[in-house]
This record gives structure tokens, sequence and C-alpha cells, in this order.
């Protein structure tokens, strides 16, 4: 049996943890290519400049999708 949350999502959190999580990811793997770390504010300076705006479309994309199915757990 799981439990589900009786509280709704807040959608501004998970956009802002999924961000954080990419530029985590972009972190690791330029400090491994550079073998040392390149640090948070190198790797979000850079992930904004090279990947912000096509995460941002597909969030936006993905976001108008899910607001546009019908909620099923309401019948």
């Amino acid at each position: 049996m799981t439990l589900k949350s009786s509280r709704k999502r807040n959608p501004l959190a998970e956009i802002v943890r999924s961000q954080l999580e990419e530029i985590n990811k972009y972190k690791w793997i330029e400090s491994e290519k550079a073998g040392k770390d390149i640090g948070l504010e190198r790797a979000t300076r850079e992930w904004m400049a090279q990947y912000f705006p096509q995460w941002k479309r597909h969030r936006w994309e993905n976001a108008i999708r899910e607001a546009l199915q019908p909620d099923v757990s309401r019948n």
C-alpha cells in the first residue's frame, strides 16, 4: 500500500528543485572533465548560459501539457 500525500504539489518548488538538480548534474560532469570541483557558482553561471533557455522551454511545455490533462483522481 502506498500513501499519497494530500498536499498539492507546489509547482514553483518543483521547478526550483528540478533546476538545481540539473545544475548539480552539470557541475558533476564538468568537474569530472576538469579533474577538480568547478564549484556551484561557476556551474550555475555556465549552465544558465548554455542550457537554461532550452530547459525553460521544455519545463513550460510540460507544465502546459499537464495543466490541459483532465484530473482523473477526482472521479
